[in-house]
């Protein structure tokens, strides 16, 4: 259907569908000139692994050894247990000098 004497013969559909179409192509246009979006990304090294992996093992370890109480307190109740007080001394002055390096 054409109505004479309205514009340049185009129906008012037809503008419609080609400013329809211009907007289209101009938000395609404006989506393909925006950056594509980027994600943060954390990198951990093996040193951090490692660490993490000492603290792990460090939670799981039970503060006390039972086998070693149970061990020791028998020994003491039995008479059998010694201390070598020197043998203790020469350790603690190892682990100082260890710590002083």
């Amino acid at each position: 259907m054409t109505i004479k004497g309205v514009g340049n013969g185009q129906s008012p559909y037809g503008r419609i569908k080609i400013q329809q179409e211009a907007e289209r192509l101009e938000e395609n246009s404006r989506a393909a000139k925006k950056p594509a979006v980027q994600r943060d990304e954390v990198v951990v090294s093996e040193d951090a692994r490692l660490m993490n992996a000492a603290m792990d093992a460090i939670r799981n370890t039970p503060e006390t050894r039972a086998d070693k109480v149970a061990r020791l307190k028998a020994m003491v109740q039995a008479g059998s247990y010694s201390v070598d007080g020197q043998n203790i001394a020469a350790r603690m002055l190892a682990e100082d000098q260890e710590l002083l390096g």
